[in-house]
């Protein structure tokens, strides 16, 4: 018996383009003549297994394969050559509520996603109640579903989808749509058919759930598989190159729209002046090389992590109190500069953070050769394990959505954080409550 749920050999997967009708009809008409197409590999020489009860995410820009692909897998599209080995049942959520019939009413319509799918109706009458409860949409469900809001479409459409126990569940950006509150409702019955075994393909844009959720990727470009690894590793680095396209792109507005501060007003204080001098840190530049990215006209030359006492520790006790000194040499005339960070936990989900931005506190301004300290004091509220921080050097364009990263590094500190002595930390992070405990009455008591 196999231990893959899936195995690609070498799929391919072209379309013909053609500039007009004309050229399409002539080539139709006469086949044997000149070649008046284009071919366009939407997937070229695919090839990967995925394991039976394993988690697998499908990353990759749009336009890079990844619905072409999982289309294939599930039989809605043909390849053109290539060789696809399925074991198992699958049920796909591509696109919710394909195979509806917008005629018919939402009964009308569970049953019909039956029969495509080849479930008995017998077998369908035992499933109604629950995918009723999951959809929620009370009376509406014996009205046509053309007369659905986008919101009850999409519920009724998710709990037909998942309404079978799959041992191959396919999900194409399935949970990017609706309110909070059924993306919450998604999200549990997602890890729910997880937990009991079921063989996972996941496309998402959303990096923070390929972390969570999957253990592997497969990162594609322009159709090809460019890197298969560990999710959190490929997911930072679709990051890093998304970053990357974003920071030319935003370099250019910079040009265009001139030196601006969107929070001149919020921001607070002065800087200080110190007579110490600081040097580069050249272990920990050579150390970090390889994490950076931005366009250097400002760095991180150094980055200190104590505790009170002025002591740099690999592991830290939980809540316990932080100094995070980060030493920024700007290398040209630059105003409006942030620094900030983030610590992520070890799958690199970004936990807490913070910024002289997001603090009120006056950005940085200088000319070329400027050394600036950036001292954030916090503590760690976190659940025990390993923790790493990601230093952020960058000037805002837009106030909250556009920014120009200088240096962004990741993994530029490795620790962890102890278990909490008096009781175990079952969440990520702890926010103190303020708790009241009292005694009531119950019914009939005097």
């Amino acid at each position: 018996m196999s231990e893959n749920a899936i195995s690609i050999r070498n799929l391919t997967k072209t379309y013909r383009l053609y500039d007009s009708n004309k050229k399409r009809i002539l080539e139709g008409l006469f086949p044997f003549a000149r070649q008046r197409h284009q071919d366009f590999h939407a997937l070229s020489d695919v090839s990967f297994d995925v394991g039976k009860g394993e988690i697998v995410g499908i990353i990759g820009k749009n336009g890079s394969g990844k619905s072409t692909l999982l289309k294939i897998i599930t039989g809605v599209l043909t390849p053109t050559s290539g060789e696809i080995n399925i074991h198992g049942r699958i049920s796909a959520l591509l696109e919710l509520g394909t195979g509806f019939n917008p005629e018919y009413s939402g009964m009308e319509n569970i049953y019909l996603s039956g029969t495509l799918n080849g479930i008995p109706r017998e077998e369908m009458e035992k499933r109604v109640p629950d995918i009723l409860d999951f959809a929620d949409i009370g009376e509406f469900i014996s009205q046509p579903v053309k007369n659905y809001s986008s919101g009850m479409f999409v519920r009724l459409a998710f709990a037909v989808a998942v309404s079978v126990d799959p041992e191959i569940l396919i999900v194409d950006e399935a949970l990017s749509v609706g309110d909070a509150a059924f993306q919450a409702k998604c999200m549990a019955r997602m890890t729910r058919i997880m937990k009991q075994g079921a063989t996972v393909l996941f496309v998402t844009h959303d990096m923070d759930i390929v972390k969570r959720l999957c253990e592997r990727c497969i990162y594609l470009e322009n159709g090809k598989i460019i890197r298969q690894g560990p999710a959190a590793e490929l997911a930072d680095l679709y990051l890093r190159r998304a970053r990357e396209h974003m920071n030319k792109e935003n370099i250019s507005l910079q040009n265009e729209i001139g030196d601006q501060n969107p929070d001149e007003k919020a921001a607070e204080g002065s800087v200080k002046t110190s007579e110490a001098v600081i040097c580069a840190d050249e272990e920990f530049e050579k150390r970090v090389r390889r994490f950076r990215e931005g366009d250097g006209k400002a760095a991180v030359i150094r980055v200190d992590m104590t505790d009170d006492a002025g002591m740099e520790r690999a592991k830290y006790k939980y809540n316990q109190q932080i100094h995070l000194r980060i030493y920024v040499q700007l290398r040209a005339k630059l105003t409006h500069v942030g620094v900030g960070y983030h610590i992520r936990d070890g799958k690199n989900t970004e936990i807490i953070g913070s910024g002289m931005q997001f603090e009120g506190i006056k950005l940085l301004s200088g000319e070329a050769g400027d050394i600036f300290c950036a001292e954030f004091t916090t503590r760690l509220p976190l659940m025990a394990g390993p923790y790493n921080v990601t230093l952020v050097v960058s000037s805002p364009l837009v106030k909250n959505t556009t920014v120009v990263f200088h240096d962004m590094i990741e993994n530029a500190i490795v620790f962890e954080v102890e278990e909490k002595e008096s009781a175990k930390l079952w969440n990520k992070v702890y926010i103190p409550n303020t708790v009241s405990v009292t005694k009531c009455k119950s019914v009939g008591e005097k």
